[in-house]
């Protein structure tokens, strides 16, 4: 059985040799998470429209006076009795609502494309960056292994189906999603490993390794919570300096544990 505190020694004791790294990666990390999560404000660029004068060939320059001066303001007139009428009040929230309900659908389509895109392989190469680090030296670079050719379609692919399966199971209730979350807690440290393996052996080998240390994986993160309430009255300067990268390399420390354990044989095999 493993101990917290012989996890957070060890990722302390590692994390002295790419500390600046750790801090970087998980500084763009949360920067994309952010920009590509809330890429739903449309800078709309406005546009003035001049009035063209034209004069016919009877040479009446009274025309482009006559357009504004009088057939403007009858048009306007009419929009706007139209506008506020009960029909043509109707149809400007019909056509106000649909055009919003529009917008919405296709902002959401845009950034959940962005996010099982672009920021779950970021995620899985953070998971490979902090478990790599453990032994050996690894650059702020690899951030973007998993978008290798041969890797990134399984990766996304095994990364929708893990937050896709969360969903469902947070639909019937929050605990059985929380537990779900837990259950599939390694996903990213196998694909950083193993990029190819097959989705469900992914999922499968997770659920193994988490069998009976989801509690105390629980209990971990809890660990964490005098670090992250610092990080909040510090507006979030302190997470991104130490809590971040404190937490990512724990959590590599608990992947190690749990694949020798399941290696080995000696894995817990407690209903919970």
């Amino acid at each position: 059985m493993w101990i917290r505190a012989d996890l957070k020694q060890r990722a302390k004791k590692n994390l002295r040799g790419y500390y600046w790294a750790a801090v970087a990666v998980c500084l763009i990390f949360l920067v994309l998470q952010y920009a590509l999560g809330t890429n739903g404000s449309s800078s709309a660029s406005s546009s003035n429209s001049s009035t063209e004068e034209t004069t016919g060939n009877m040479g009446d320059n009274d025309m482009s006076f006559d357009v504004q001066e009088y057939a403007l303001p009858q048009i306007r007139d009419y929009v706007e009795s139209f506008v506020y009428s009960e029909t043509g009040a109707g149809m400007f929230t019909s056509v106000v609502t649909s055009a919003v309900l529009f917008y919405g659908i296709v902002l959401a389509i845009v950034r959940m494309c962005l996010n099982y895109f672009i920021v779950n392989p970021i995620q899985v190469g953070m998971a490979s960056f902090f478990y790599r680090n453990r032994t050996e030296k690894t650059s702020v670079g690899e951030l973007a292994f998993a978008f290798n050719r041969n890797d990134f379609l399984p990766v996304v692919k095994t990364m929708f189906l893990r937050g896709f399966y969360v969903f469902l199971w947070t639909l019937l209730l929050v605990i059985p999603g929380i537990i779900k979350t837990y259950e599939y807690r390694m996903v990213d440290y196998i694909l950083a490993e193993h990029p190819d393996m097959p989705t469900r052996e992914v999922l499968n080998l997770s659920r193994q390794m988490m069998m009976g240390h989801k509690w105390n994986t629980f209990v971990l993160d809890m660990s964490f919570f005098g670090w992250a309430l610092l990080g909040a009255l510090t507006w979030g300067v302190l997470n991104v300096l130490w809590t971040n990268p404190y937490m990512r390399a724990t959590e590599a420390e608990l992947y190690e544990v749990l694949k020798n354990q399941i290696t080995t044989g000696t894995s817990q095999a407690d209903v919970f």
